[in-house]
């Protein structure tokens, strides 16, 4: 953590202080609950993209040595730091709103994507980036159970061809049952 974070984080509101916000008024701690409610990692990056915020999916306990750092400092290769770059110039600048990768590992139940958006102020300037990543694969499962519809597998699809595989070796080996 960068020097300057680490004494806002020493001098921030805790606890049962409250925060002011655009249309509401919470304590510390039950924004901290609220937050922690979400299904999915949130991720916040300021306007000139430090890493601000982290919220784990549940039942992990991490605190990352990244924040107060700059969203590159999250890749761990070039490459990584690229697309890092490249993200945060297409939100900040406006040519995107909303980005989405998808995990090599998924399966054809299990899909986990990982979503940048742009946050913009009331005054419609870019505030920074929020960033989820989220298994979308329950909400599919919901809307096919609550509308009567079923998804089918198109094997002429290349893109398929690795969660298909990746279905294969997880039930083959139960990895995702851990």
């Amino acid at each position: 953590m960068n020097e300057n974070w680490t004494e806002n984080y020493r001098n921030a509101a805790q606890g049962n202080d409250y925060v002011r916000l655009n249309a509401g008024l919470m304590k510390v701690k039950d924004l901290d609950n609220y937050l922690s409610s979400f299904p999915s990692s949130l991720l916040s990056f300021n306007k000139t993209g430090e890493f601000t915020y982290y919220k784990q999916l549940p039942g992990m306990n991490y605190n990352p040595p990244e924040l107060g750092e700059n969203i590159t400092a999250l890749g761990q290769t070039e490459n990584e730091k690229k697309q890092l770059t490249e993200i945060f110039h297409k939100l900040s600048t406006g040519e995107e709103k909303e980005l989405h990768f998808v995990d090599q590992t998924n399966t054809q139940k299990r899909f986990m994507v990982d979503t940048y958006r742009a946050i913009f102020d009331k005054d419609h300037q870019f505030a920074g980036i929020n960033e989820t990543v989220q298994d979308i694969y329950p909400l599919v499962e919901y809307y096919l159970k609550e509308t009567g519809q079923k998804l089918v597998d198109d094997p002429n699809n290349p893109k398929g061809d690795i969660y298909r595989k990746n279905q294969k070796i997880d039930a083959e080996s139960g990895a995702s049952e851990l």
